[in-house]
This record gives C-alpha cells, sequence and structure tokens, in this order.
C-alpha cells in the first residue's frame, strides 16, 4: 500500500496536476486506488468542474471526500487536498445514498444490503452531509451488522453565505452519506480515538433538551436550573459574546458508548444553551479541563501507538474545534504522526466519527487516526504492542499557571472520584485520604503562587516549613502543626492577583506598584473566605503583614490582637525573604539575616517566636536551613 499528499490552493493548480497522480497509477503496481479530496473555499460549481475532470483524466480511480473548515492559520485561500492511497491487495468500494431527515434508519438498512454482497470488510469510512441528520442513528444501525468493524470519517461542515456543504463520490452529494467499504484478505486496521481534555468537579444531569434544525441541540436546564446558569457557578463569568472563547479550556463533558465526548456550547438565550452536536435527556455532563501541553501530549503518544502498528496509509479526522483551542500550533497535531507517515490525508470535520464495539460514535473536539497496512501479519496488532513512554509535556523553568492549575484539576478530580468509589465501606481511611487531598489541593495552589514569582519559586512551601518548626519548639500539637501547614502554605495566595511585571520588577516600585503589593493580604482572604470548611486559612493570608508594635499593615494590629499563626507566620516569612535570591538582589548573609531578626524581636516580631528562630539560625552553623 503507498499514499501520497497533494495540496493546492486554486482549483486549476489541482487540475493541472491529476497528471501527476496518473503517472504515480502508471508506474505503480496495484490492485486498486482511492482518492481522498478535502475542500475548503470552493463553490459546487468548482467542486463539479474537479469531478469532470477526475473522470477524464482518472476514470479508474475512486473517490471520497468532503467539504471541511479551514484552519486557523489559512491564509483566506481556497484549499484543495487531494490524498491517494494505492493499494496492492485492498479493494475499495465507494457508496452513496441520499438521505432525508428521518430517513437515516432506511439508508442505513441499504446500505447494509449493499455491503453484504462485499466480503472481508475491514474498515468503513464515512462521510456524512447535512447538519440535520441523525448520524448517530445510522451508526446504531449500522454496528448492530458490523460490530467489530472500525467505522472512521468525518462530517461535512455546514453550509454558510462563503462555503457549500458537499460530501464528494461518484457525484456531489448535499444531503446523506457517502461510504468508502474496505476489503481484502490481508488488509490490517488500526483505529485511534484521542483527546487531550479531562473530567472535572462532580456529574451533573441534563434536562429539558430539544432537537434543532441544525442537527444540534438546546439544553434548558442543568440540575434543575438554567443551563447557562453553571458558568457563573462555577466560572464567575455571565454569558456574552466572548464566552465561547472564555470556555474553551473548559468543555462540557459526557461519558456516551464509555467514551469521553466534548461539547462547546455555540448560543445562549433565556438561560438555555444551544450545541452544535446533540445531546440528550437524562445524560450526566461536567466540566472538563486541559492545557495546550495535554492536548499535544495526548496526539503525541497517539502518534507513537499509531507507529508501533506500522502503517502504510494513515487518515485522520480533527475537530476543528482543537484547531480554535491551539491556534497557532495546531498544526503540530499531524506533524507529530507525518515524521512517521510524511504523506497522509487529515481533515477538519463538522464532527468525527469513530465506532468500533459499541465505543464511539459521532465525536466533538477530538482527533482520530486510522492506520492501513497489507499483508504484514509478521506485525502484531497496535492494540497488543506495548504502550510507548509518554514523552510529555511539562514546561521547564517557571512553569505557567495553567499548566499547574490544570494539573492540580486533573490530579483532585482522580482522588475524588476514588474517594467516593469506597467512602461507605472504608470510611476511616477515607477521612486520612479527604486530609491528604485537601493538603494535596493547597500545596498545588502554593505552587500555582510561587510560580508567578521567578526568582522566588518554593517560597510558600519553605515558609511553612520554617512556620511548623516554630510551632513545634512552641509545643503545637500534631493537629495545630497540621492546620499550621495549610495556613502557612497560602498566606501569599493574594499575589495571585498581582501582575508579573510587578512581582518581578527588578528596579524599585513606584508608590502605585507598592499600594498593589500592599494589597495583596486583603484579596488572599476574601479569595479564602469562601472555603467555610477551613476559617483559619484567612488567618495567614490577611495578617502576616501585621508588625507586633501596630505598625504593619492592612489592620494595624498589635501584639496578642494578632493571631498566634500570623505572627509565627511573619518571623518565617521575614527569614526567607532575606535568605531568597529576589529580583532586586541576593539573598543576605546568615549573620545579617541574624541580626535583622534579633533586630525586630519586639518591634516587627513577637519575641517569643523571634527568639526561636534565632535559636534555629545558631542551630544552622552550615547555613543549610534554606535548602
Amino acid at each position: 500500500m503507498i499514499q501520497q499528499h497533494f495540496h493546492y490552493d486554486s482549483l486549476d493548480k489541482a487540475i493541472s496536476h491529476l497528471s501527476n497522480i496518473r503517472n504515480i497509477l502508471k508506474t505503480t503496481e496495484h490492485k486498486d486506488a482511492l482518492l481522498h479530496i478535502f475542500t475548503a473555499g470552493i463553490s459546487t460549481a468548482e467542486a463539479q468542474n474537479l469531478l469532470t475532470e477526475l473522470d477524464r483524466q482518472l476514470p479508474d480511480v475512486k473517490r471520497v471526500g468532503v467539504a471541511i473548515y479551514k484552519f486557523s492559520s489559512d491564509t483566506g485561500k481556497p484549499l484543495i487536498a487531494c490524498n491517494i492511497v494505492i493499494s496492492k491487495d485492498t479493494e475499495f468500494h465507494v457508496l452513496q445514498y441520499s438521505c432525508t431527515p428521518g430517513k437515516e434508519h432506511l439508508t442505513a438498512t441499504q446500505f447494509l444490503d449493499a455491503c453484504s454482497t462485499i466480503q472481508q470488510i475491514k474498515a468503513i469510512e464515512l462521510f456524512p452531509v447535512n447538519p440535520e441528520l441523525d448520524v448517530t442513528e445510522f451508526l446504531n444501525t449500522v454496528s448492530e451488522k458490523y460490530e467489530d468493524i472500525p467505522v472512521f470519517g468525518a462530517i461535512a461542515r455546514p453550509s454558510d453565505a462563503v462555503n457549500n456543504s458537499f460530501a464528494i463520490g461518484k457525484d456531489l452529494l448535499f444531503s446523506g452519506f457517502t461510504a468508502v467499504l474496505c476489503s481484502s484478505p490481508t488488509l490490517e486496521v488500526y483505529m485511534d480515538y484521542i483527546l487531550g481534555w479531562n473530567p472535572i468537579g462532580r456529574e451533573m444531569s441534563i434536562s429539558k433538551v430539544e432537537r434543532n434544525p441544525q442537527g444540534g441541540c438546546t439544553v434548558h436546564l442543568i440540575d434543575g436550573q438554567p443551563a447557562a446558569d453553571i458558568y457563573k457557578k462555577y466560572l464567575g463569568i455571565e454569558w456574552n459574546g466572548d464566552i465561547t472563547e472564555n470556555v474553551w479550556a473548559f468543555p462540557l463533558m459526557v461519558m456516551r458508548n464509555n467514551v469521553n465526548l466534548c461539547f462547546v456550547p455555540i448560543a445562549s438565550n433565556n438561560g438555555a444553551l444551544h450545541f452544535a452536536a446533540p445531546l440528550y435527556e437524562k445524560e450526566k455532563i461536567r466540566f472538563s479541563y486541559c492545557t495546550r501541553e495535554q492536548i499535544l501530549e495526548a496526539s503525541l503518544t497517539g502518534s507513537e501507538r499509531m507507529q508501533i502498528f506500522s502503517p502504510e496509509a494513515v487518515l485522520i479526522s480533527l475537530c476543528v474545534n482543537r484547531a480554535f483551542f491551539l491556534q497557532d500550533d495546531a498544526h503540530l497535531e499531524w506533524i507529530y504522526y507525518r515524521q512517521h507517515n510524511p504523506q497522509l490525508a487529515y481533515c477538519h470535520g463538522y464532527g468525527e466519527i469513530s465506532l468500533q464495539n459499541k465505543k464511539g460514535g459521532v465525536l466533538s473536539s477530538a482527533f482520530v487516526a486510522l492506520g492501513m497496512r497489507e499483508g504484514n501479519n509478521m506485525l502484531k496488532q497496535a492494540a497488543q504492542c506495548p504502550m510507548p513512554q509518554q514523552t510529555g509535556f511539562a514546561p521547564r523553568g517557571k512553569i505557567p499557571l495553567s499548566y499547574l492549575v490544570s494539573h492540580f484539576f486533573h490530579e483532585m478530580t482522580n482522588e475524588l472520584v476514588h474517594f467516593q468509589k469506597y467512602l461507605e465501606s472504608e470510611v476511616e481511611k477515607k477521612t486520612r485520604e479527604n486530609e491528604r487531598l485537601s493538603l494535596h489541593v493547597v500545596e498545588t495552589l502554593a505552587q500555582a503562587i510561587d510560580a508567578k514569582d521567578t526568582y522566588t519559586n518554593g517560597h510558600s512551601s519553605r515558609v511553612a516549613k520554617y512556620s511548623v518548626e516554630i510551632g513545634r519548639r512552641a509545643g503545637y500539637s500534631d493537629a495545630q502543626l497540621g492546620e499550621l501547614y495549610m495556613i502557612s502554605l497560602l498566606h501569599d495566595v493574594g499575589k495571585i492577583g498581582v501582575p508579573d511585571q510587578i512581582i518581578n520588577k527588578p528596579t524599585k516600585l513606584t508608590d502605585e506598584e507598592y499600594a498593589i503589593i500592599k494589597n495583596h493580604p486583603v484579596m488572599g482572604a476574601h479569595i479564602l473566605q469562601e472555603i467555610k470548611e477551613m476559617p483559619k486559612l484567612t488567618t495567614g493570608a490577611r495578617w502576616h503583614h501585621e508588625r507586633y508594635d501596630g505598625k504593619g499593615y492592612p489592620d494595624g494590629l498589635k501584639g496578642n490582637n494578632i493571631p498566634e499563626e500570623a505572627r509565627i507566620i511573619a518571623v518565617a516569612d521575614a527569614y526567607d525573604a532575606m535568605t531568597s535570591n529576589r529580583s532586586y538582589r541576593k539573598k543576605l548573609s546568615q549573620s545579617f539575616v541574624r541580626g535583622e531578626v534579633e533586630k525586630g524581636k519586639g518591634s516587627q516580631f513577637d519575641p517569643r517566636f523571634a527568639d526561636i528562630m534565632l535559636t534555629m539560625i545558631d542551630e544552622d552553623t552550615a547555613f543549610q536551613m534554606t535548602e
């Protein structure tokens, strides 16, 4: 099996280069050939002109394709992608069926009748057109007979004022199904579904769902409340013209046929959400989250699975939502696959199709890859091969806050699901796990805060450790020390709202910039006050810059009126500030730091806790406590 790819930005170029394909076929021994054609930005008349030329110049070549979305990196020129797969043993059978909405089951039955005359079908490629068709109904009917046969493809983009919607086969089709049956005794096929988003939070029930004329649906209620309210409740944003871009990283997710599917609403009115793909009554929906790194890591790992399979031809179908989310990095997804299969075919559809063994169906925000090879029975199927090691995309140096938050969401959700699964039978054990989960949440958030400051990454963790040691020497119980650890970990949470350029400024701050910095204790307390289960978290955040003599901020508290935990954190915070490199200076010497703590005893610091810190400094003769 041989695959060749050609890319054109005009109809004239595509037609003039058909001779290239004809020459390849003349010089290559083959049994059959299938030409995939993906178009964007060409009219129906131009598409028909292309088919006429194909009939004239390549009359024996089977063809199939659809009108697809343009990509985020397009220049605005038309697109005509031609991809030829030349087989040694495989036959390609192209079938086309016109279908109007409501006739999907009947059309699928006709399709199955035709399939029954073809032996050794190994894969079915499907290209529906017309968003009002119930493609799921068609797939379900087909899968009743061909459950273990992979069904793969893409749905043609809807028509708009500029682009027409059609599928390509022997003729142009404007409403119906175009399919390719791949049959051969030696053909082996591997299909892979790739997402990248991970579920977070609890499941929510959707109700009062109605299909709309565009083939999608309108969801009126989620958990009995207006559907759009979930964005205000969980993300703190109202629906407006920019919300779709704002929630690309938080698609709604449904588990359907054992596969996670993502959905992003395209519009809202009167509290209802409108989706381009169908959702169903009583389905459970939840939020999902990802970063660019996670999507690309999923694609890279998928390309490694495909490499193990060693395909001779690769076909890829991607949702345009992925291109919108990845923007300038969208091309990386198919570049990973091109490292091993440089002539692969790819397209961005209105929706992707991946169905095998009752898993999958009509997908959204997904990446589907199909690999084919002939007469290579010595190789194992990809599903039986060892999985490759994940390369990983964890950034180096200063880690982006989005990456930390995403990792936190993913880990928190996994642990919560695990926690809930066994709670009833292992109450005591799960209580301990809940405590560890709370600690994990706090530690992850602290890492996200510290990542804002290039010079003091790890500051919150060190302050927490110093604070716990001071508390231990002051006679705190284990329970008190655990509480003190989390309070001190989040003492700087308010800095999450301070611009990076101020935190990392290497020169003296202006009065306005200093005022913004000084507001971080109030901001931190405001953030943490919503955590009702741990009311003391606000203690360190709000009052760690108070002074024992009453000259601190934000409230000017004095002496024992300052909560004890905040007085401990004040000493620990000052010590770490002096012993860490900062954007405006290097860390200070041990002797200088000791002198400053001594000088601040009774004025800046509680004398009791200052003395404990002085003892810790004196014991640290090698100046290694900061490590």
